[in-house]
């Protein structure tokens, strides 16, 4: 439990926090992500001696809590591993000290599994500190990874060594030509003064330099996370060291679990899928999932299959107004499926969801194997799951599309019809005449889907997404006495009956209830209600009012919560897990609450 930290906002495990720190005759609040000074270590911080005769009794009482305390964690082989690994859930501090963290550069897999692990092991609602390895190099991997605190010991001990830390890595001051910096050390003096300066005082200026650029990252960093893009940025900072790209590529291939329990199932910023590491985000996969496990499609004659665009959502994009307008007299046969990279497929349903209506990749014309792979097993998935509701497959795909659907097609025994030529455009006149001939010859007579069709599968399947299969259906189901209406303009659609039941909200790409909406699908959502103590809430819930919560809750989720006093609903502003363990921090932002 921590009295003087608390987490103010989340990007996945990265976190900006609130600290409460007390020097000689003053008290400070300053926020993490954050940097501490070696020189200044001992006035700002108090740090509990594990080895104190008194641990447990220290450790316990709250009454001399008069300033942010913090513990060590122990490696397995120190003597008092097991008893502090035991106190942790009852220890009264704010911040725990990864006591071992120097030995952790040595091998990659080592370093992600101490610090996940240290993570794992201590409460939400306190901070990680990990302390003499921070890089400007991988202090931004170290905040991803969950750290919250830091130090500018590697970099003092770096200049002392005569090594000049730069943004992507460090070089020897003797291999430099010129200062490529212009911090307040390096803009006032040459590379040749600086040289000439005696050993200390030498010393003294790289690490002064070092320490006020690994500050200066850590300010990137705050920045990235309140964005929401911190992983853009990680993507993109690992590039220049072999050992920080290993240990992104074990992070998302050995700790899945750890990061989608702690990233949004939403947010309102694009995500740029960049690099090939792009592939394996939290994000990505768990879309590929869900269109897997929360999402039931239309039984329909034709299964078209179509490109991505450029522009989001993809029926605003002016290649996919002219696949409609090519297909529309026949639109009642067919169920739409866009073929795109990284997220494999989306279904004509679900582009308003996040992320297929929040993503952007660079579009050259080549695809990487890898992304083949990635593309080609997801639409393998799709077709294996749901071929039984189709009786025909048309593709209207040219160049890589075409060569994946059709290796897919070869794969499974399946046929598919193709309706762009080898290299043809496929927004061509030929080729979108051809696609509208095709559907005309297999369909035989017209049936459009009228436009309360369009919206009500949308909203249907946005809600299966969100909170799983049948919830849509119960949500636009016509009650006895009710006439249910969708209003608005796409993609900003209303679910009404006698009042508003649903909206979506294009900013998250999320359906957003009202309480009426709520009570009609309530015995559907029991993976996303919060129980709450006796008490009516006004703005927010925080984390000590929860009495219970949904494990899948994920940050952004829609939720209902429900109390002795008060129903409603609200936006998670945590995971559920989060907010049974949390002491500190808003659980939920309320939306909607009426008293019981």
């Amino acid at each position: 439990m921590s009295k003087f930290y608390e987490v103010r906002r989340r990007d996945g495990a990265a976190r900006i926090g609130k600290l409460l720190l007390t020097g000689r005759n003053r008290v400070q609040t300053v926020q993490t992500p954050l940097m501490l000074q070696v020189e200044s270590l001992r006035e700002k911080i108090e740090v509990i001696n594990a080895e104190d005769s008194n641990f447990d009794e220290v450790l316990s009482s709250e009454e001399t809590w008069i300033t942010s305390r913090g513990t060590v964690l122990l490696p397995e082989v120190h003597p008092l591993f097991t008893k502090v690994k035991e106190a942790i859930p009852s220890l009264f501090v704010d911040f725990f000290v990864l006591s071992f963290a120097s030995c952790l550069l040595n091998s990659p897999r080592d370093f992600v599994r101490r610090i996940v692990d240290a993570r794992n092991a201590i409460p939400p609602d306190v901070a990680l500190w990990v302390p003499a390895i921070a890089s400007a190099e991988n202090a931004a991997l170290l905040f991803f990874m969950g750290a919250d605190i830091i130090d500018d010991t590697n970099a003092v001990i770096k200049g002392h060594q005569g090594i000049y830390l730069l943004e992507e890595g460090n070089v020897r001051l003797s291999e430099l030509a010129d200062l490529p910096c212009n911090c307040s050390i390096c803009s006032s003096l040459s590379i040749e003064e600086l040289r000439g300066k005696d050993a200390k005082e030498r010393a003294s200026l790289i690490a002064k330099h070092n320490t006020l650029v690994l500050d200066k990252e850590v300010k990137k960093v705050k920045e990235r996370i309140i964005a929401g893009n911190l992983r853009e940025y990680v993507e993109l900072k690992v590039r220049a060291s072999t050992f920080s790209t290993a240990v992104l590529r074990i992070l998302d291939t050995e700790e899945e679990e750890y990061f989608e329990r702690r990233t949004p199932v939403a947010r309102n910023q694009r995500l740029e899928a960049n690099t090939m590491e792009s592939l394996k985000r939290v994000e990505v996969k768990r879309f590929a999932n869900r269109v897997l496990e929360r999402y039931e499609p239309p039984k329909r004659k034709i299964l078209l299959i179509l490109p991505c665009s450029a522009k989001k959502p993809y029926s605003e994009s002016p290649s996919h107004a002219k696949f409609i307008e090519a297909i529309e007299n026949y639109r009642g046969y067919i169920h739409e499926l866009i073929l795109t990279s990284p997220l494999g497929v989306v279904p004509r349903e679900l582009e308003m969801v996040y992320p297929a209506a929040f993503y952007d990749i660079p579009v050259t014309g080549y695809w990487d194997a890898e992304e083949r792979e990635w593309v080609s097993s997801c639409l393998r998935a799709y077709l294996k799951n749901n071929l039984r509701n189709y009786e025909l497959i048309v593709a209207h795909l040219s160049g890589a599309y075409k060569e994946i659907c059709g290796s897919v097609a070869t794969d499974l025994g399946i046929e598919v019809v193709f309706t762009c030529e080898n290299n043809e455009e496929v927004t061509s006149k030929e080729a979108l005449k051809r696609l509208k001939r095709r559907i005309a010859e297999l369909c035989v007579e017209r049936k459009r889907l009228s436009g309360f069709e369009v919206k009500a599968n949308m909203i249907k399947a946005m809600a299966d997404y969100q909170f799983g299969i049948s919830t849509g259906a119960e949500l636009i189901a016509r009650k006895e006495g009710e006439r249910v209406k969708i209003t608005g303009k796409f993609p900003s659609y209303k679910l009404l009956d006698s009042g508003i039941l649903a909206r979506i909200v294009p900013a998250y790409g999320l359906l957003a209830l009202t309480v009426k909406g709520a009570r009609r699908i309530l015995d559907s959502i029991s993976s996303y209600k919060v129980e709450i103590d006796d008490f009516v809430p006004k703005g927010s819930i925080l984390a000590p009012g929860v009495v219970n919560a949904g494990e899948q809750i994920r940050e952004n989720d829609e939720i209902v919560f429900f109390g002795v006093k008060a129903f409603g609903v609200g936006r998670a502003k945590m995971s559920g897990w989060e907010m049974e363990e949390s002491r500190k921090g808003v659980a939920i932002q309320v939306r909607e609450v009426v008293r019981v």
